[in-house]
């Protein structure tokens, strides 16, 4: 197994190399004119998880322990984002197209459609029964499988001359209907459509082909949806059908999607018929073709059209349903236990259950944490803000390009709101599968819409998100006017927070907006003009924000920026007659207010210089103190230096003092901040400071003198 794995290696990144240099011999449909936006994806991939390598390794390193109920678990989720990236690559790292003539098929072979209904509108039914009948296909049966035992739908297969099942026990749902069928039918090939699908004529036709290759068990298309102008919750998939099921289709693992796809009898009579054991059929019964050994194929072409939930009810209960059946098969059928599947298969169907995981437990940490971060004033790190952005953004920038040329030329960003906007119903499926081991859920039906619906009301279905929303919200402007934090460690969170409101803004605005149906016919056009820039134009708006953002933290004045934000603030207070209950002021203040009156006290060769500042009640805070532990800022020759820092900390509320040392006969200025009960409290403060500072140099702890507790402190008797 190991040996294998290896000479798969080495024939890998030989055949890679043989494409970057051109020299690799393209025999696949559009394999040779991919080849540029697949090399640039290729060398996108390799930057951006070098890049985020090193931030994690950085990220360890400064890890905030002192935040330890938080800091920890956001390490975690910052290590699945970068492995989440690169299972996305590896998913989509060479997609595999076809031909949409598909492939000559001389001699015709009987197929049988089956057409599943439990419960649908007649007229709905009616219309994919009538589009099936007109198939392009001569040797061709059509059955109705109906899984309610209605008299209209038997009906109107005899109107069609249609076939027509009716079982009176309703055990399994979905695969118990089409089982009962497939025993009772023996066309050599069986096309499977929801109720809701209407096949194009050309469907058989064009996928018939495949099955030349005595090993393909099915073949399955591209599925496309009525849906509202604009796509309002990304019910077309294009990530999915466009990128990863094209990427699977390479490592001979596409699945199926339960319609739209033909499956070859003999396949299936391998494995018993199509799969019960979980809640729908389709992906375990595609694993359990692939286990054994079964080949299959994704046709990347819409040959059928059906109906999508139209409101956030209906998105709700058909995502919690797709993704509780994918967590059931990675909790319970673990693919990686299959021995009959590949290393890249097994991959691939982990995948599909880690995704739902990583949208439901992992991206709300990273939603959370601004807020966090802003309303307690504990940043994850212990560095620098400037740092953090230094280490952070590069990397994200690195990935935001690599996920668009990954995805090209499939806008990805609206398709990654509606994923993480999910996060309740891929919380509420993790529970749905894990308590389902030896009993599978039930299986419900998804309404398809037809003509108007009852509207319900979208707002408790959105609270999840509008409470992430309203409390990012809330601690910008709460922070912004109790001002205790440093202002690039506001800013810094505010620019996370702003990302979380532009991230569950998506389905928010999807769930409450009314939608507009386009008419019959009515196909949405790209624009003529620019159509290159109407599919790059989000990921060039990301890159550019991101781009400045960076820019800003790390050149900008950051006393300039607070001093403005201060005047801001000001202003703001003002217009409310608001009285800040803390003592706060700018530095810009404090220097006007400050008489440098110097009071000298000889001891050694060190000298005590106090700031003669108007206090406010620090002398009252002096009193209290009964403490020895100092931090030290900074040792410096200039005087004005020193002075400087100490306005600036004295401008934070704390007890800040220099004094004047020789060594090796020049003076020094060494400014200090005190004074704390032991040595840990004042590390830890000291490592706050580096924060909110953005110091770059070593700070350090020791205890006072004396001296120093006799002039600005009290010392415990």
């Amino acid at each position: 197994m190991v040996s294998k794995i290896k000479s798969d290696i080495l024939i890998g990144v030989k055949n890679w190399w043989l494409d970057v240099l051109g020299k690799r011999v393209y025999f696949r449909y559009l394999e040779k004119e991919d080849r540029k936006r697949r090399l640039s994806a290729q060398f996108s991939t390799f930057i951006t998880i070098i890049l985020g390598i090193y931030y994690i390794i950085w990220h360890l390193k400064w890890i905030n322990w002192q935040f330890w109920y938080f800091s920890p678990i956001f390490f975690f989720a910052e290590l699945i984002g970068l492995l989440l990236f690169t299972f996305f690559a590896i998913d989509a790292w060479r997609p595999r197209y076809h031909s949409p003539e598909g492939i000559p098929f001389e001699s015709p072979i009987s197929v049988d459609v089956f057409i599943t209904v439990a419960g649908e509108p007649i007229e709905l039914l009616s219309e994919t029964v009538k589009a099936a009948v007109s198939i392009d296909y001569p040797n061709k049966k059509i059955y109705i499988l109906d899984d309610k035992g209605d008299s209209e739908y038997k009906r109107l297969a005899q109107v069609l001359g249609c076939g027509y099942f009716a079982r009176e026990e309703h055990k399994d749902a979905k695969a118990g209907n089409l089982n009962y069928a497939f025993k009772r039918t023996s066309g050599d090939l069986i096309l499977t459509l929801d109720a809701d699908q209407v096949p194009k004529p050309e469907i058989i036709k064009n996928l018939i082909g495949y099955f030349k290759i005595p090993h393909i068990a099915f073949v399955q298309t591209k599925q496309d949806f009525k849906v509202p102008k604009g796509d309002p919750f990304g019910n077309t998939d294009r990530i999915f059908y466009n990128v990863m099921q094209s990427g699977k289709d390479t490592d001979n693992a596409a699945f199926s999607c339960g319609s739209g796809v033909i499956y070859r009898r003999k396949a299936l009579e391998e494995i018993g018929g199509f799969s019960t054991w979980n809640i729908v059929e389709d992906v375990h019964t595609s694993m359990l073709l692939h286990d054994r050994g079964w080949r299959s194929i994704y046709y990347n072409y819409p040959l059928s059209k059906g109906t999508a939930p139209a409101d956030i009810y209906g998105v709700y209960r058909q995502r919690k349903q797709w993704a509780a059946d994918s967590l059931r098969i990675l909790f319970w059928d673990n693919p990686f236990k299959r021995r009959g599947l590949s290393l890249k298969q097994k991959l691939q169907y982990f995948h599909l259950g880690f995704v739902y995981i990583v949208a439901g437990f992992i991206m709300p940490i990273f939603f959370i944490t601004p807020i966090i971060a802003l309303l307690t004033n504990n940043f994850v790190l212990e560095s620098p803000v400037n740092t953090y952005v230094l280490h952070r953004f590069p990397y994200f920038i690195s990935m935001s390009i690599a996920y668009g040329i990954l995805n090209f030329p499939t806008p990805y960003m609206k398709a990654f709101q509606m994923w993480t906007g999910l996060f309740p119903t891929f919380i509420w499926a993790t529970w749905i599968a894990l308590r389902s081991k030896k009993r599978k859920p039930p299986y419900k039906v998804n309404p398809k819409p037809l003509g108007e619906i009852k509207p319900k009301n979208p707002w408790l279905g959105i609270l999840p998100q509008l409470s992430i929303i309203f409390l990012s919200i809330f601690s910008i402007i709460y922070v912004f006017i109790k001002d205790d934090v440093a202002w690039d460690f506001y800013l810094l969170n505010c620019v996370w927070c702003c990302w979380s409101i532009w991230t569950m803004s998506g389905i928010c605005l999807a769930a409450i907006r009314k939608h507009r149906w386009p008419k019959e016919g009515e196909v949405e056009e790209e624009s003529k003009l620019f159509p290159l820039f109407s599919k790059i134009k989000e990921l060039l708006f990301t890159i550019s924000i991101s781009m400045l953002i960076t820019i800003f933290f790390l050149f900008a004045d950051m006393s300039r920026v607070g001093d403005y934000l201060n005047q801001i603030r000001s202003k703001f207070l003002s217009f409310f007659s608001y009285k800040n209950p803390t003592w706060s002021f700018s530095i810009q203040e404090v220097i006007e207010k400050t008489k440098i009156e110097p009071i000298i006290e000889e001891q050694s060769n060190t000298k005590f210089i106090d700031l003669q500042i108007d206090r406010r009640g620090v002398e009252e805070k002096k009193d209290k103190l009964k403490k020895d532990w100092v931090i030290q800022i900074l040792s410096s020759m200039s005087m004005d230096e020193a002075k400087t820092y100490c306005e600036m900390l004295y401008s934070k509320d704390f007890i800040v003092y220099f004094v004047k040392t020789k060594i090796k006969g020049e003076d020094w200025y060494r400014v200090r901040i005190g004074f704390f009960e032991s040595e840990e409290k004042a590390k830890e403060v000291g490592k706050k400071i580096l924060r909110q500072l953005s110091i770059d140099f070593p700070i350090w702890v020791t205890k006072a003198s004396s001296e120093e507790i006799r002039v600005y402190g009290r010392k415990e008797r």
